[in-house]
Order: C-alpha cells, then structure tokens, then sequence
C-alpha cells in the first residue's frame, strides 16, 4: 500500500481531496470565481470577443479554465473549442497560427501565412451558427508585438453581427504590462476580470469542500483544527495551490500518527519540512501558535473523534483528559513531533 492509499484508507476517503491536479470535480468557486465565471460565460455566449482573466500563481485560473472547458463540451452542438495550454515564448507569430491551425484540425493548401489565415477565416464562416472559441492558459508566455499582433488579425474576423472567434485568454498579473505596451490589442479586450487570493473563511470552506467530495466513510474523516487552518492561510497567503499542497501532506503525517485531528503542530511540522519557508516566516507562525495555544488547548496529537456527527469547525477541540488517557504510541508521536521542530 503506497502512502496515497494508506491515507485514504485510514480518513475513510474514496480518493485523495488534495491531488495537484486542477480537477473540475473539485472546483470550490468562490464568490469571485462564481462572478469570474458568469462574466466569462456572457462573453462567449454573446460573441464579445477577447476575454482575458489575470492572477498570481495557484490561484485557480486553471482550475476556471477546465470547468469552462467541460461546460463547452457537454453542448458540442452549441460550441466549437480550441485550446492552447502553454504557448511557448519564442514562438513567431506564424508558429502561434500554426497552433491553432492544428488545434481547429485543419489543413491549409500550402505552408504559408495567407493560406493559413484563409484556411481559418473559411472554418470559422462554415461553422459561424457554433460559437468559435480560443482558449489560451498561460498567456503571460506570448509577449511579442507579433504574437499579439496575430491574435488581434484573429479576432477581428467578423461578421457584421458577431464576431467569428471568442478569444479566452488566463494569464498571471505580470502580462498587464505586456498589454499596456499593446494599445492595439488591449482596446480590443472586452472584459478583464482579476482573480484575487482566498480569504480566511474561505480557507475553511475550501478545505471542507474538498473533504466532503472524497468522503466515503465520515466516521473516519480528518478535522483540521481553527488554528491549523488559519496556519495554512497565513502560510498559503490565500493561494489554492499552496493550500491543496500543505493539506495533503498534513494528512500524510496525521495517517503516520494515526491521528484524525490535524493540530497546529502537525501543520508546522509538514510546513517546516515539505516547504521552502522562510525562517522569518516560521517563526512568525511559530510566534502566532505559540499565542493562540492556550486559548484552545490545542494537542499534538489528540485522540480520534468518537463516531457519530462531526463536530463543528467552528468549535475549538475539548483539552486531552490528562497523561494518563493518552496511548502510548500518541504520548510517542507527540514527542518525535517536538524533537523535529527542535532540529533533533
């Protein structure tokens, strides 16, 4: 048994609630991700044209992309998708046409520009009842003039009552610059929508939501303690990615400890062990611990949760009822948490 399956096994999951993937199956849209999506979805609908959705790292934009994707495809009489998932920076302008050439299955009479434009103005006006759209992830990677200069030649094929060819491009903050400096393009952008970081609560709701769609047996589920995922907040600024990961990986330690209560220290410990964390950022989580602690009487290892109804998030964990209750194998597993933190 691999640690994926141990750990499924031992929180009674059907599947791993925190696999790096961008699964759509597990897309929690936020309010913003949920507005994100209508505005992106009113734009194809209506055949506005150029789309552009911005954010940091890990902020979901690829997550968005694949539930827009799985949304085209379960009306393919209705919408005609191409997608380029990670255009390369040096591609010439012609490389770009190429790939969408390829993406749309086409076959242009000869290898040159103007028969490859022809080739994609005569596709599009064949199919001009479907919605034509191009999606484009990782777009901050096209920050030639030319390249944009071809995506512009692209998207201005119309007809006098729509455009033939949407253009959904999801890019980080740093392609901003590019477009300022591309006056020509970015006149034409018809809806730029900014995907910021998770707040708090949604942290907590995100986490839950994760959980509950791998549950198979809710006796045996995880429960990450308030503390633990204000942790995971502070330590993730926000980001998905960076919370999908420390999650994952705390569940590894708490299934190696055979504990289903994810403590602070657990959090900590995966943090200091599984990151590249800043000492000054440690500490100043450990410093954060260190003052919240006695407020909850958070444990290092606290005993399962008796079956029956989960208990709410929103209420702190009961203290340990004293030494003497605890296993042998937690009092352990407490103590090699602590020398870990100590460097021993």
């Amino acid at each position: 048994m691999d640690d994926n399956q141990a750990v499924q096994s031992f929180f009674g999951l059907r599947e791993q609630p925190f696999a790096p993937t961008a699964d759509p199956a597990y897309f929690y849209a936020t309010n913003e991700h949920r507005e994100c999506l209508f505005r992106l979805w009113n734009t194809i609908d209506q055949r506005h044209g150029i789309a552009v959705v911005l954010g940091n790292y890990g902020t979901g934009k690829t997550t968005l992309m694949r539930k827009l994707m799985a949304g085209m495809a379960a009306d393919p009489g209705r919408y005609r998708t191409a997608v380029i998932g990670s255009p390369i920076p040096s591609w010439t302008s012609f490389a770009l046409l190429e790939s969408i050439i390829a993406q749309y299955g086409l076959r242009p009479r000869e290898h040159a520009f103007g028969a490859y434009m022809q080739a994609l103005n005569e596709h599009l006006l064949e199919n001009r009842n479907q919605i034509c759209t191009l999606i484009i992830d990782d777009s901050q990677n096209l920050n030639k003039r030319g390249q944009l200069e071809l995506l512009r030649l692209v998207q201005n094929l119309e007809t006098p009552q729509h455009k033939l060819l949407n253009l959904i491009c999801f890019a980080q903050l740093e392609w901003v610059h590019v477009l300022r400096a591309a006056p020509n393009f970015a006149q034409r952008i018809n809806l730029t929508y900014r995907l910021d970081a998770l707040d708090g609560e949604e942290t907590r709701q995100f986490i839950e939501f994760r959980l509950e769609q791998a549950m198979g047996d809710a006796r045996l589920r995880p429960e990450f303690d308030d503390l633990s995922i204000e942790i995971i907040h502070r330590f993730a600024e926000g980001s998905p990615r960076v919370t999908v990961s420390l999650c994952r990986n705390s569940l590894l330690v708490a299934a190696h400890l055979k504990t289903r209560r994810i403590t602070p220290t657990i959090v900590l410990n995966t943090i200091e062990k599984t990151t590249l964390a800043e000492p000054e950022k440690l500490a100043a989580l450990r410093e954060f611990v260190d003052r919240e602690r006695p407020r909850g009487a958070w444990t290092a290892a606290a005993p399962a949760p008796p079956a029956g109804p989960r208990p709410s998030l929103a209420a702190p964990p009961a203290a340990a009822a004293g030494s003497e209750r605890k296993s042998r194998d937690q009092r352990a597993a407490e103590m090699l948490l602590r020398g870990q933190q100590r460097g021993q």
